[in-house]
């Protein structure tokens, strides 16, 4: 049998999975070795600490790996070092390196939305800064109104429409503060022994500022898991704002009654082929006349669209056209076979 690694947090966890038991406690990794075994594959647990790259060569090999939401990203920051030393041993990260900088960063995001070759994916042009000097040297090429969002932040959280400039400023000071009064006061010190000395900036977080799209109602999500497109349609509250993310997965509606536009799966499909993921994320927008990329994710995304409970259908193209089919399979079986597909493809 083939062997593939599948590496865990440090609570032993490995992907997420809605409704998981014990709470967010990750996938059944039972039922990950059991469906994996299905397909010839051997699976090997192993936490991120367990690898040592003097005594052992990842060249070549299997590497599945999970993502976390910490409070601050301290521990993902971590994964990422492991993560990234793997593909620079030339193990065959699924996915690659780029989407896991990406999950829950959205500055790394809309730069690889630049890498994309396709314009339908770029009608949303994001500016991206590092502290809110850089901001205000650029005020002036702004057309207002414009979204705000934090790189980090899921569900809505840390993204707020700015109609001027002082309201920019406004909301930009907020989401990237990082004031630190003791080295504040160093910075002080250093502005009167040293001439010139330019302060360190106290708005350090990085955000995007993006074009704003008029009177949308919804969004889609669309759950790509290899052939499968699972989707469900999510309104936008009046005590939202403009955000459809966040509105609570018992207030949406999914397969059949999403509502769905003619050519969203032929939109959601061809990204999903030009990223070379085994499954996505994707949340989109349609004005009537064009479809939006508004995020992606490639790994440690929600899951509860994909729940029996929710979709009692997913979606695949058959015969040049999309067909519905019973949802009727778990997740972990939806997970594993969207992974043996993308091994077999880019074998």
């Amino acid at each position: 049998m083939k062997k593939i690694f599948l590496l865990t947090d440090y609570k032993n966890h490995f992907g997420s999975k809605h409704l998981a038991f014990p709470y967010r406690s990750g996938f059944d990794k039972t039922k990950l070795e059991n469906y994996f075994s299905e397909f010839g594959f051997s699976v090997k647990f192993m936490n991120f600490t367990d690898l040592d790259f003097r005594k052992q060569n990842f060249n070549n090999e299997i590497i599945l790996y999970t993502s976390q939401e910490d409070v601050g990203y301290f521990y993902k920051d971590f994964i990422e070092d492991i993560v990234g030393i793997l593909e620079q041993n030339g193990a065959k990260n699924i996915p690659s390196f780029c989407f896991l900088r990406a999950n829950n960063n959205k500055v790394y995001m809309e730069l690889l939305r630049d890498q994309l070759n396709s314009n339908k994916f770029k009608t949303i042009k994001s500016l991206y800064f590092g502290s809110i000097e850089e901001l205000k040297n650029k005020t002036e090429i702004i057309d207002f109104p414009v979204v705000l969002k934090s790189a980090a932040g899921a569900s809505g959280r840390g993204v707020s429409l700015a109609k001027n400039k002082n309201e920019l400023i406004k909301q930009a000071k907020k989401i990237s503060n990082t004031r630190n009064i003791k080295k504040e006061l160093w910075e002080i010190g250093r502005t009167w022994k040293h001439k010139g000395y330019i302060k360190e900036s106290k708005n350090r977080l990085k955000f995007i500022v993006q074009n704003f799209i008029p009177d949308l109602k919804n969004d889609w999500k669309v759950y790509v898991f290899g052939e499968k497109y699972f989707i469900f349609y999510r309104p936008i509250f009046k005590h939202r704002g403009f955000r459809a993310s966040g509105g609570g997965y018992n207030n949406y509606f999914y397969g059949g009654d999403a509502k769905i536009p003619e050519g969203i799966f032929d939109f959601a499909k061809e990204l999903f082929n030009e990223l070379k993921v085994p499954n996505l994320s994707i949340d989109i927008a349609f004005d009537g006349t064009k479809f939006h990329l508004v995020e992606f994710q490639g790994i440690y995304f929600g899951t509860a669209g994909i729940l029996h409970k929710h979709s009692k259908e997913y979606f695949m193209h058959v015969s040049n056209e999309w067909k519905p089919f019973d949802n009727t399979g778990e997740i972990e079986k939806v997970y594993v076979e969207s992974i043996v597909k993308f091994i077999k493809n880019n074998n």
